[in-house]
């Protein structure tokens, strides 16, 4: 089953593909019979009618979501992410339908996703029995990894600090200049000082020589 890229976007944005969603309480024992059992006739229906689907079961385990999605795409990401399907795709394109495998829960890894490809729509009839096999060992494992993930010591946030504040310049930085600037002063008025007793002695000593003249004569 081949679809050009256009019309792939266009189906989805309109949401006019197969899709539901479907609750089930938290499976005991936690294994994929019970999800598969949701999700099998549907997703057989839409590969009888090579009809693009989404069909999602949403459990929880430990306290945590998850949720398991069969889905048809023609690239390796939730149909949530339409947008971006252009970046791998010139839009007139013919592209292969394929059916993916998506797990999601914060508890399965760090990405919080697991993305397994099950093969292409055109064929999976062909190996209905082998393709759901494939299907359940591989949500198996999905499966065992959230429960691993649960089980595994939770990290505490990190604080993160606040800057430190600059330390504002110590108040005597400024007495100092000012002091330096009352020492520069002083020096100006001694040498004003100095030159007006200069002028003083100077005057006293020529009425001096006038005053001995005149007794000479």
């Amino acid at each position: 089953m081949k679809i050009e890229v256009q019309a792939f976007i266009n189906q989805i944005q309109d949401q006019t593909y197969l899709t539901d969603e479907y609750e089930l309480p938290t499976p005991d024992p936690f294994v994929a019979d019970g999800i598969l059992a949701q999700l099998k006739p549907a997703i057989d229906k839409a590969i009888e009618k090579q009809a693009l689907a989404s069909f999602s079961v949403l459990t929880e385990y430990a306290g945590e979501p998850v949720k398991v999605t069969l889905e048809t795409g023609i690239v390796n990401l939730p149909l949530q992410y339409i947008k971006k399907v252009n970046q791998f795709f010139e839009l007139d394109d013919q592209a292969e339908v394929n059916l993916y495998l998506y797990v999601t829960s914060p508890l399965i890894n760090r990405s919080n996703m697991r993305i397994d490809l099950i093969g292409t729509v055109a064929s999976f009839e062909e190996s209905a029995a082998a393709n759901w096999t494939k299907i359940a060992d591989l949500l198996t494992k999905d499966l065992e990894a959230v429960v691993i993930g649960s089980q595994a010591p939770k990290e505490e946030p990190v604080e993160k600090k606040a800057p430190a504040k600059k330390k504002a310049a110590p108040k005597k930085m400024a007495t100092t200049n000012k002091m330096a600037t009352t020492k520069k002063k002083a020096p100006a008025k001694k040498t004003t000082a100095k030159k007006t007793a200069t002028q003083k002695t100077t005057t006293k000593k020529t009425t001096t020589k006038k005053k001995t003249t005149k007794k000479a004569d």
